[in-house]
């Protein structure tokens, strides 16, 4: 049976690479994953750069990006003068977003398509149709789900 620690070196390569679907880079995707998998759920930069193995210029490009794009923030101690990185709730906030506005622009243009099509085949505009109605079920629990996020974060 494999160790905890193999298997959570699977799950971050794993989840890092779903991350990825979503415009990070394999580093910044790990990373991303580092801090959903594990405990405590800050970490310092020389506990990244120790963990992945990787160099400090691509740790510190990543964290930087990952920064800028307020996907991670940080915290310090009055005791210490390291900076301790954590997952913030903007990220998933994000991303839900884009995928609404993926939807909207999709919807728009199955709207556009049923307009255009001719009525001498009703079973593919009912189709079309139909999708867009799924689609505004699912955009309608998609903002339900952010508003839920907004008024966690406040």
């Amino acid at each position: 049976m494999p160790d905890k620690k193999t298997i959570t070196r699977e799950s971050i390569e794993e989840t890092g690479k779903v991350f990825e679907k979503f415009g990070l880079t394999p580093m910044q995707g790990r990373i991303v994953a580092y801090f959903t998998i594990s405990d405590p759920p800050e970490k310092t930069f020389d506990e990244l750069v120790d963990y992945f193995k990787a160099s400090k210029s691509s740790v510190s490009n990543s964290l930087n990006w990952l920064l800028q794009n307020k996907i991670i923030d940080y915290k310090t101690f009055a005791s210490d003068r390291k900076r301790y990185f954590f997952l913030t709730d903007s990220f998933f906030r994000g991303y839900f977003i884009k995928v609404l506005e993926n939807v909207t622009e999709l919807k728009e243009y199955a709207y556009k398509t049923v307009s255009m099509r001719t009525p001498e085949y009703p079973v593919a505009n009912e189709k079309i149709l139909k999708w867009i109605e799924n689609a505004n079920r699912f955009q309608e629990s998609l903002e339900n789900t952010l508003d839920s996020l907004r008024n966690e974060s406040r």
